[in-house]
């Protein structure tokens, strides 16, 4: 299944003047997924994660962007700060979605590798897509895990066209850019 929609909540033009909770009625009448950017800045607390999750429609989901106070580098504190925020995002549930992972240009190949190996040992599974440079995408394969915007089993992207018949999520920047696409593989998404 193929599941569309936008990064962040719309809220300028006529979804302006909406309250939060028409906003998400509407938002949830057109697409069937959004990643949530408010994560990278703060992890949701487990009271708002439950509201969210109750509050989903079936089949629809939330991925979420995975916290900016990463470091990408193994230790026993990023283990559980990671630990934390994905128990966090499995608390959804039936209405969690993917995770992506902004891994900074500095990252080396060495250390992200022993991070890669610590988050799989963490046992937490989901659909895990990381924004990275080629060189560090090859070390993605053996967990199954997928580079942002690159052909695969299954598919992340941000705003371009997903691979018809790939199952996945699909987000876009712009409102107008995501209705587009949705009219296009509304057919394809089930």
């Amino acid at each position: 299944m193929l599941y569309l929609g936008t990064s962040g909540w719309p809220s300028t033009g006529e979804w302006a003047n909406l309250s939060p909770r028409q906003r998400r009625e509407r938002y949830f009448s057109l697409f069937n997924s959004i990643e949530i950017t408010a994560t990278y800045r703060r992890v949701p607390d487990w009271e708002l994660v439950s509201r969210r999750r109750a509050q989903a429609p079936e089949g629809f989901v939330y991925s979420w962007l995975a916290p900016r106070y990463l470091s990408y580098q193994p230790s026993g504190r990023e283990r559980r700060a990671l630990r934390r925020f994905l128990r966090r995002h499995r608390r959804l549930g039936r209405a969690r979605g993917g995770v992506r992972f902004l891994v900074p240009a500095e990252a080396g190949p060495a250390a992200f590798a022993e991070w890669l190996a610590m988050l799989a040992e963490l046992g937490l599974p989901g659909d895990y897509a990381f924004a990275v440079s080629e060189q560090l995408a090859r070390l993605l394969k053996p967990y199954g895990w997928v580079a942002v915007n690159q052909p695969a089993a299954w598919q992340y992207t941000c705003d371009r066209p997903p691979n018809p018949g790939v199952p996945g999520y699909a987000y876009y920047g712009s409102l107008s850019a995501a209705l587009g696409y949705q009219r296009e593989v509304a057919p394809q998404r089930c």
